[in-house]
This record gives structure tokens, sequence and C-alpha cells, in this order.
């Protein structure tokens, strides 16, 4: 038994729906089930009624997730208490991105003399995570804004506070060999044409968010993936040097746009997704946390 498996089964009860505690804990349906069922073998016994309609806890079940709140909470405490000092470092967990890394760079130009940095890059779940056991200080993500209270709801469990900064587009990156360099947008309808590098860790990839907001246009099944990293150093070459492209968010800051890329809008896809940072509400953000704040307000 593991925090992981009374996590998921905690949030199961909740939303009632094992699709929806998938989409909540940023993985998708089957590693929830597999989870459970993990969970249920090992106790001998059923914890969840499933149904066409959700899922809900079997008596046993109920007593369980009583006792799981009970030692979520106890958890999410004692991580709280592993906080380490911050005052001499910038401990921050990120989505892999070039601008991030840049950010970093600008952070050591003007305060490297006074802080050590700490950088660790994941999924949304594995961010939070970082967050939640004091591992880093903050944690940028992004986060549908269909989502928030939902995020928010499941942060609550870690003690954590999801802070939207600015709601962003999504977008098609491509490069200068790419056939729609010149081109100023490109429509749903177009994209089924066209070959995608995809990131193979996050569950909640761009592709999914497209899903959402393409209004029928198109079925991202029938996206053409060519290659799949979660590499963005792969990214960044697989676009100087190649017609393929990928689907990213629109965070095109001009001081660190060192890179001969163009950030084509996808026609009727309004703003849609919220950047910003994930921390904990009980503890004062650091001087160097603030610092880094206040860069990204400037950079998106």
């Amino acid at each position: 038994m593991d925090i992981k498996q009374l996590e998921f089964f905690v949030i199961a009860c909740e939303r009632g729906s094992l699709s929806q505690a998938a989409a909540c804990m940023y993985t998708s349906q089957p590693n929830v089930s597999k989870t459970i069922r993990a969970l249920e073998q090992e106790l001998g016994r059923p914890l969840l009624n499933r149904t066409g309609k959700g899922v809900t806890p079997t008596v046993y079940g109920e007593k369980v997730l009583e006792y799981a709140r009970m030692i979520l909470k106890t958890t999410a405490t004692i991580s709280m208490l592993a906080v380490p000092n911050m005052k001499n470092s910038i401990r921050i967990s990120t989505y892999p991105s070039n601008m991030m890394a840049r950010m970093l760079v600008d952070f050591y130009n003007e305060l490297g003399h006074r802080y050590s940095i700490e950088h660790h890059e994941g999924t949304v779940e594995e961010i939070t995570n970082q967050v939640h056991q004091g591992i880093s200080e903050i944690g940028i993500v992004y986060v549908a804004e269909n989502q928030i209270s939902t995020f928010q709801h499941i942060l609550s469990h870690k003690n954590l506070e999801f802070v939207p900064l600015k709601t962003k587009k999504i977008c098609l990156y491509v490069g200068k060999n790419h056939p729609l360099y010149e081109e100023e947008s490109v429509a749903f309808e177009m994209l089924p044409s066209l070959k995608f590098v995809r990131g193979v860790r996050d569950f909640f990839s761009m592709e999914h968010h497209l899903e959402n907001v393409s209004m029928g246009f198109i079925d991202t099944k029938d996206l053409k993936h060519v290659i799949y990293s979660d590499s963005d150093h792969v990214t960044v070459n697989l676009l100087l040097h190649t017609d393929v492209c990928s689907l990213g968010i629109d965070f095109m800051y001009d001081p660190y746009s060192q890179y001969q890329f163009k950030a084509l809008p996808i026609e009727g896809c309004e703003p849609f997704l919220d950047i910003g940072y994930v921390h904990n509400p009980e503890h004062v953000l650091s001087e160097q946390a603030q610092w880094i704040i206040e860069k990204l307000l400037l950079m998106i």
C-alpha cells in the first residue's frame, strides 16, 4: 500500500468517476483503475461499486475512505515539517521549456552571487508532488480554465494552492523548414495533414487540450505523431531542422527567442490555459521566489 493508491481511491470516491479522477490527477483512466485494483487486491476486498454511471465506495470502502483521508491529511502535515531552509537557495519545478531555462540564467546573472539554484522538470503531477514534498518552493504549471476548481480541490489535500497569472492560447510551433512558416495562422482542419512531435510523459498533453476546443473540426486521434519525446532539446532540433511541428502554449518571450520558430495561432481557438504557480499558502514566499514570479509575469 502506498500514498498514491490512497490518493487515487479518495479522488475517485469524491468525483464519482474513474475518468474524472484521472483528469484531476493528470494521468490516464487505465492507470487510475489499475492502481485502485492493486489496492483492492492487497486488501482482499472490493473498495468500489463500478457501474456505467460511475463509481461509489462499497460499505468496506466507506471505512477505508475515512482512514485514507486522515492519512493524506497527516502526510501533508509531515511534508510541511520537512520543508528545507530556503534562505540561501531557489528551488523551483517547471515543465520542460527553453523559456524557463533562460529565466534561470537571468536569475543566476542577477542573483547567483547570493543564492544557489535547484531546478526540476516534470509533469503537472510531478511538479505539484515536488512542491508538496518540500523539494521545491514553487512549481510553474498550466491548467485549463474549466479544471481550475477541481485542480484547487486536489491541491487542498496537499495543503497547496494554485495562483493563476495569465490565460494563454494553444498555438502551432513551426520552424523555417516547415511549409507553413510564412503563414499567419492555421485552421483546425489543416492539423491532421501535419507531422507532429509529441511528449510522452504527461497524459494532459496539448493534444488533449486541443480536443476540448476544436469544436468538432478534428479528432485528435487523427493527428500524425511521427516522433514521441519528453525532451525539449529534441523538440527544438526537430523544429529547427525538419518539417515536423508541435503544439504548445503561445509563449514566445522576444528577449528569449533565440531560435527561428514561429507561433501560428489556431483559428477560432480562444485563450483557455491558465499559467501560474503552485505553492504552500502557509509559507511566505521568499525573495527569490518572488523574483521568479515577477519575471514570469513579464514573460507571459
